[in-house]
């Protein structure tokens, strides 16, 4: 026992006894840190700035397959899920199934608009074979410059690139 402990112990064992039985302390996880910024997913929250093609997210690419292939995988039209204003396509049903276990998770950032043009305040499409996982995060590209330039300094990127999407998300929704 540490020695800081020695001398209090018996204090601490006695507020602790209930009734001759040691009472349980339930462990109690730590206070939430709010996080800044807030993720920037395409879920359905209707306030997101989504890149979408007829309601399709990704160009129809699977976004699980980024995270347990590690390559850009074409999804079947047949194997879809809706979330919010964005559908998303599979490879097959396990992929479709991972995703609905933690959508949040497989969601392209930055509403799966290209990080580094968005980070100069720009929206543009992506490549869907240009990827990466950044932080347990997918992040698309426009090309392979667009991802070069993000690796020169990718936590700067996404900070810039997320107050851009903000404020951009904002001027659309003033304008509608």
């Amino acid at each position: 026992m540490p020695k800081f402990l020695r001398g209090i112990w018996p204090l601490l064992t006695g507020l602790l006894m209930v009734g001759g039985l040691a009472a349980a302390v339930p462990a109690q996880p730590p206070p939430a840190i709010p996080t800044w910024p807030p993720s920037t997913t395409s879920g359905g929250s209707g306030q997101a700035l989504l890149n979408l093609q007829n309601s399709v997210a990704l160009h129809g690419y699977d976004p699980v397959a980024y995270f347990t292939r590690n390559r850009a995988v074409r999804g079947h039209k047949r194997i879809f899920e809706r979330l919010g204003a964005a559908t998303y396509h599979f490879a097959d049903r396990a992929n479709r199934y991972t995703f609905l276990k933690d959508a949040t998770r497989y969601q392209p950032q930055l509403g799966g608009y290209c990080v580094t043009a968005m980070s100069r305040g720009v929206l543009d499409d992506i490549n869907p074979e240009n990827f990466l996982i950044y932080e347990g995060k997918l992040y698309l590209f426009h090309d392979e410059g667009a991802l070069a330039a993000f690796l020169n300094d990718p936590r700067r990127t996404i900070f810039e690139a997320t107050r851009h999407y903000y404020e951009i998300a904002q001027r659309r929704r003033e304008s509608n």
